[in-house]
């Protein structure tokens, strides 16, 4: 294989479609060139391909999901639309020595005789037999400079050591190859990274809906969570960490361990990673960011109350460690704002009890009594307002919390009060019970699905048919 000094500064490049959607295979080879640049001291290049007339807010996008993620580059962009001059003037030199010639309008590129091997620092030496590659167009009867052609041209002008790109454009390296050498240019080496796949183990290369940057941002993905789980689809660190900032990464990653074998997006994975990048934030950017998130869903005013900074520091502790996104905080604010809550038809049915009624309304009137909710002692005070109707502590924790998120987990109720505050809990306690009371009334069923016999909380039950879980004071 031929060899490549990777000690010394290198040349690399990065083509971005100008469609407005950064796709994650081209974010994982945006990076892999970044880091290359950057471990070498070399130079990183941006090529657009706007050829086909995209508009340039589609390229703005494209780029600004490549700074979003912390990547920067040192030359361009190029556009490819801007270079015909450039590409004519090859045109012509293929043209004038015989390697190129015209047919309907447009000029087309044949293959010279015998094998192309790619030397390819990823795959090995990959050999391709030229007799099954077919001539292919160079420009078009319209003008317009055919995709290999223009990179091949690029990629020889702008002087690219390594081509570092997904392997489902290994096929193309010979062609590029033909190319650079018919014109008189030393060709690049090449490095096609393991192709990517999704959860069922297809191509992400050939889905529409592939995974893009654009998604994960609006989803409330971080861009050092993404940028963990992309370095590591097809390399691995010599060290075996999983967690590192970008001018670390720089500093440890290596063509050597990058591997040709296919890898899978696995946005599970990238959740974890992301919840873990958002619980390892400063409470005051975890703060920013949730305040930032809500003001642009309508939920929270500018600039930010102290009361809101405080909402949202509880917020904090009680989901922090639960939330994976930014997305899936914003879905909890919502719903903590939200007046009513949906409770399954089976959890209804156990609330469906005169006692438990009596009960949620007691503490309905216990909240309105208490001038602030932070730091109730709810261990001690819902055990003795369910006491007093004879419902057992366990029962009664389950049914406020049914009451009031619909949910069997979630916070401690300690940190819930004050999020959901005086009116809220009040209106969902109300409108449970008013469900109740002109739905079906009292009368409870008595089988549910399949015939099981089924029962509402009980009041007074001996203590080994308490059901629910212990709160504890949460």
């Amino acid at each position: 294989m031929d060899r490549l000094d990777v000690d010394r500064p290198l040349r690399v490049r990065f083509t971005v479609s100008a469609t407005g959607s950064l796709r994650a295979g081209d974010a994982r080879t945006a990076l892999f060139n970044w880091l290359l640049a950057r471990k070498t001291g070399g130079s990183l290049l941006v090529r657009v391909d706007d050829a086909a007339g995209a508009a340039a807010s589609g390229e703005a996008a494209v780029l600004d999901d490549v700074r979003w993620l912390g990547l920067d580059w040192d030359e361009g962009p190029y556009r490819r639309s801007e270079r015909a001059a450039i590409y004519d003037e090859h045109v012509a030199k293929l043209c004038a020595s015989g390697a190129a010639y015209e047919r309907d309008g447009a000029v087309w590129f044949g293959m010279p005789p015998g094998p192309t091997v790619v030397h390819d620092r990823v795959h090995g030496d990959v050999e391709f037999d030229n007799s099954a590659i077919a001539d292919f167009i160079l420009r078009a009867a319209n003008g317009v400079a055919g995709p290999r052609f223009a990179t091949a041209v690029d990629d020889a002008t702008m002087r690219i050591d390594l081509v570092v790109c997904g392997d489902e454009h290994l096929d193309d390296a010979p062609r590029e190859i033909a190319l650079a050498r018919a014109l008189g240019y030393e060709p690049p080496r090449y490095a096609h990274l393991g192709a990517l796949l999704d959860a069922e183990h297809h191509a992400l290369a050939k889905r529409v809906d592939a995974p893009t940057i654009g998604a994960l941002r609006r989803a409330g993905y971080l861009p050092e969570a993404v940028i963990e789980h992309l370095a590591l689809l097809g390399w691995s660190p010599p060290d075996g960490n999983d967690t590192f900032a970008l001018d670390e990464l720089a500093r440890t990653f290596s063509l050597e361990r990058v591997h040709a074998s296919p890898a899978v997006f696995d946005e599970a994975r990238l959740r974890a990673f992301n919840g873990r990048a958002l619980r390892a934030l400063p409470r005051e950017r975890y703060r920013a960011l949730i305040a930032e998130w809500m003001q642009r869903a309508g939920l929270l005013e500018a600039p930010v109350p102290p009361p809101a900074e405080r909402w949202i520091d509880t917020f904090v502790d009680a989901f922090g460690d639960e939330v994976h996104t930014l997305g899936e905080a914003l879905e909890e604010i919502a719903a903590l704002r939200a007046e009513a809550v949906t409770v399954p038809a089976l959890e209804l049915e156990r609330l469906r009890n005169r006692q438990v009624l009596f009960f949620l309304d007691a503490v309905s009137q216990y909240v309105d009594d208490q001038p602030e909710l932070r730091g109730l002692p709810l261990a001690n005070d819902v055990p003795a307002i369910a006491g007093e109707f004879g419902i057992a502590k366990n029962d009664a924790f389950a049914a406020l919390r049914m009451a009031l998120t619909g949910r069997h987990d979630g916070p401690p109720l300690t940190l819930l009060f004050p999020l959901l505050g005086h009116e809220r809990i009040m209106i969902r306690i109300g409108a449970i019970s008013s469900h109740i009371l002109h739905g079906r009334g009292l009368e409870p069923i008595k089988y549910g699905p399949g015939g099981v016999p089924f029962e509402t909380i009980q009041a007074t039950p001996p203590p080994d048919q308490a059901t629910g879980h212990d709160e504890r004071g949460s």
